[in-house]
């Protein structure tokens, strides 16, 4: 079930996706010819951050085609972001596309969403015609949060259910780390076997990222089975990649498999 957003001022496309627990999902949505794009956020992000409006705005001119949303806990959708796992969010986006989107699409994953992308090309294999990732973090909550947590903190974690971590972006509100997020995400992780993921595939990754090692977007691309795979490596790049020069490189690598994948 969905409505329109009420909170005041309806914008254009917005709208709510009821979950079968009761949870809402905020989305915004252009109406357009395919292959539509599908824009996927990171984790404490949303869908109003750079990168998923430049994405609009080209989609706009283009008469394509788009949709962004906010997962469980993030933006305007209901929840708390500490009892959000990889799986739920992987569930929303599942439901988002099955529910909100008809054709081929192309899904745009950024950090946590580039994992949640992959998951969801994985459900959704008949629909998904190409994906790009920018600074996409499979496997996030065990490779470099588990691994990289102290003795300390992993008891702490394990015994109290909870765990607060720094935040870099907002030193003034620190992470709250739900022992669930780490337990479930290894549940989904896909680093560690052949993806069966065939279509078109780009990855974009900067290597002065410091949450995301760039290293870890060639490990992706070697776990991939698509044979059509390439990675961009921006040397003066950070993780969240938003500067106009990173926007206009996202929309034109976007553009580019939309057209190829037309022609195709």
């Amino acid at each position: 079930m969905t409505k329109n957003l009420d909170d005041g001022h309806t914008p254009e496309g917005g709208g709510i996706l009821a979950r079968p627990d009761g949870a809402t999902i905020a989305y915004r949505k252009l109406e357009g010819k395919t292959p539509g794009v599908v824009f996927l956020h990171g984790y404490h992000s949303d869908m109003e951050g750079g990168k998923a409006l430049a994405l609009e705005e080209m989609c706009r001119a283009q008469g394509r085609a788009f949709l962004r949303f906010d997962y469980f806990g993030h933006g305007k959708s209901s929840g708390d972001v500490l009892y959000g796992t990889v799986g739920r969010w992987a569930a929303d986006a599942v439901a988002v596309i099955g529910q909100l989107t008809e054709g081929p699409q192309v899904l745009v994953g950024s950090s946590l969403g580039g994992w949640i992308a992959l998951l969801t090309a994985l459900e959704h294999r008949d629909r998904v015609a190409g994906l790009v990732g920018v600074a996409a973090a499979p496997d996030f909550t065990e490779d470099l949060m588990w691994q990289d947590f102290t003795f300390e903190q992993r008891r702490a974690l394990m015994e109290t259910g909870e765990l607060e971590l720094p935040n870099c972006y907002e030193p003034e509100n620190p992470w709250r780390v739900h022992r669930s997020l780490i337990e479930d995400g290894r549940n989904h992780l896909l680093l560690r076997d052949l993806i069966q993921i065939h279509c078109p595939i780009r990855l974009i990754q900067g290597q002065r990222d410091a949450d995301v090692p760039w290293e870890t977007a060639l490990r992706l691309a070697e776990c991939l089975a698509s044979e059509q795979v390439e990675v961009v490596l921006v040397k003066d790049g950070d993780h969240r990649l938003s500067r106009d020069c990173d926007l206009a490189r996202l929309t034109a690598v976007v553009a580019a498999m939309l057209e190829a994948i037309q022609e195709s």
